[in-house]
């Protein structure tokens, strides 16, 4: 069996609230199937620095272990450059984690050669691939977000409380931040309150606050009686996923500079909901607009209330999307994803 150093943020002991942590904690789960992992788990470094020291051994004593590096673009540029000024010769993949990596690189953040030693960059999305290598990286390839689905909500169970309801109930399920749109959200509910629908529909968010927004958002969402926060939604339940699949659909006006493939997506797709989102960075190659949900210009507010009142009037025919957005999980479960064929492919077994 092959070894592999994991290094990224993972917090492995705990139930993850950030993207990063949750993707590597789903990536460390299904490649100890095929190798034997060794976690160097920079998650909250400055608590324990020696964490350098640790790796700085690990890499010198295990000189035959592929070293996988997921974590920023920023911490990994500094770790390869040293490498490769040092002309360390190892196998090594960097799994990228979101999407402003090539935009880095063609803004001249981070040099190309110092990517293109590594064996792979891993990429979330088929588009990055293409963007890689108009900056001269040439060694991208592509591997989908996924998750370990061990519970799937009873749909039909769902379909018919929804159809049951008189209002329409949306979900925002992420951090919560105003670059998630989270400001868009409350100005597009405050058009449709405005224009009569105040008692036809609520939207609940959930997710982690941004801590310097937390006091503003609470402020500006307090008069709005068809809003509110419910605190953290644990996807580690089986509960978390009943409750997700009560809502009719997700909203996600994103503008985040490091968006890439939003693990909320197959969430979404678990629970059978459609997702209303922005067209910003690659979720238009995740959501399939009129298919599995609705995508709206990026930064339009106005975009985003038409989208929620065509919802409300019954011109977007939410329960086909429902429908659709449910077929699409089975391509996200870990086992489709990170199998015994693709791992083979990526270099960790014969």
């Amino acid at each position: 069996m092959k070894s592999v150093i994991f290094v990224g943020w993972v917090d492995e002991r705990h139930t993850p609230v950030v993207g990063e942590t949750m993707k590597n904690q789903y990536v460390i789960s299904e490649l100890r199937n095929y190798c034997k992992v060794k976690v160097l788990d920079f998650y909250n470094k400055k608590a324990h620095p020696w964490i350098y020291l640790q790796a700085a051994i690990a890499f010198l004593v295990n000189p035959q272990s592929t070293i996988i590096f997921s974590t920023s673009a920023k911490n990994v540029y500094a770790m390869l450059k040293l490498m490769k000024g040092l002309g360390v010769k190892r196998h090594i993949i960097h799994w990228v984690v979101g999407g402003a990596f090539p935009q880095l690189v063609k803004e001249g953040k981070f040099k190309a050669d110092v990517f293109n030693y590594v064996d792979l960059n891993l990429v979330q999305c088929r588009d990055m691939i293409d963007q890689l290598k108009e900056v001269g990286i040439n060694n991208g390839k592509y591997v989908s977000n996924f998750k370990k689905i061990d519970y799937y909500p009873d749909f039909e169970q769902a379909l018919k409380q929804r159809e049951g309801e008189k209002i329409v109930r949306f979900v925002f399920l992420s951090r919560v931040h105003p670059a998630k749109g989270c400001d868009y959200i409350i100005e597009a509910v405050k058009l449709l309150n405005a224009k009569g629908y105040k008692e036809r529909f609520i939207v609940d968010f959930y997710g982690k606050f941004e801590k310097s927004y937390q006091e503003g958002f609470l402020k500006n969402i307090e008069p709005l009686d068809n809003i509110s926060y419910k605190g953290m939604l644990n996807l580690k339940e089986a509960k978390g996923y009943d409750i997700l699949s009560t809502y009719h659909a997700m909203l996600f006006p994103t503008y985040h500079p490091s968006e890439g493939f939003a693990g909320v997506f197959i969430d979404a797709f678990i629970a059978g909901l459609p997702v209303l989102a922005s067209d910003w960075a690659y979720n238009s190659e995740c959501i399939e607009n009129g298919r599995t949900g609705v995508i709206f210009p990026a930064h339009d507010v106005a975009a985003l209330e038409k989208a929620m009142a065509d919802c409300l009037e019954n011109k977007t025919d939410l329960v086909a999307m429902a429908k659709n957005a449910r077929a699409e999980a089975a391509k996200y479960e870990a086992r489709n994803v990170l199998n015994e064929e693709y791992v083979k492919k990526i270099g960790l077994i014969d």
